[in-house]
């Protein structure tokens, strides 16, 4: 029984993350997703006070009122955070997410979305190694998306450095493929096979 219901929750879980790549620098599912990125977190013009009028009027401009955190990298960084998306600037850290080699320094805000309006909760300065998805736009490896680090986690010596391959896991799908058939899981199995269907070819 529980050897079932860790292969449901596994099945589960992947079949959730079909619309995320497996490792860093795939290519994109969405041609746009690095320029959503920027406009989403390397904004230009980014406030240099804490004044929350200011912040509100940018979330407004950017249209991300219905993020309920939001982070922004200064300017500055904007080739530096681009970077951490290569073999010198990050290590994989899971799926197709990146862990910075190095700390960045960056703004985040809380929106409280029951106020509406942008209703503003916090706004403050963090210092922390910075998790991203990583994918291919235009054959270049660059950031798509940005993941909350609330457990300060660090990059990993043993894992590869992000752009790297990261190995093959072929016989892990294989194997999951057999267990679902076993268990006749049809549309669980479905989801399977559109998730690999690189093991059937």
């Amino acid at each position: 029984m529980a050897i079932a219901l860790l292969v449901l929750t596994t099945a589960l879980s992947l079949c959730l993350s079909l619309d995320v790549n497996e490792k860093p620098c795939m290519r994109a599912k969405h041609n746009n997703a690095h320029a959503t990125f920027l406009k989403r977190h390397l904004s230009d013009g980014l406030p240099k006070t804490w004044d929350q009028n200011v912040w509100n009027a940018l979330l407004r401009q950017i249209k991300t009122c219905g993020r309920p955190t939001q982070s922004f990298f200064h300017e500055n960084d904007r080739e530096r955070v681009n970077a951490m998306c290569t073999k010198s600037g990050g290590k994989q850290h899971f799926a197709n997410l990146c862990i910075s080699k190095e700390k960045f320094s960056f703004v985040t805000v809380r929106v409280n979305l029951h106020e509406g309006l942008c209703g503003i909760k916090s706004i403050r300065n963090e210092t922390k190694h910075i998790i991203l998805g990583c994918d291919d736009v235009a054959d270049s490896c660059r950031p798509v998306h940005f993941e909350e680090n609330p457990k300060v986690a660090m990059p990993s010596k043993n894992q590869p450095d992000c752009g790297e391959s990261s190995g093959s896991n072929l016989m892990f799908k294989v194997v999951m493929f057999e267990i679902l058939q076993v268990f006749n899981l049809d549309e669980l199995l479905q989801c399977w096979i559109k998730k690999n269907r690189v093991v059937m070819e």
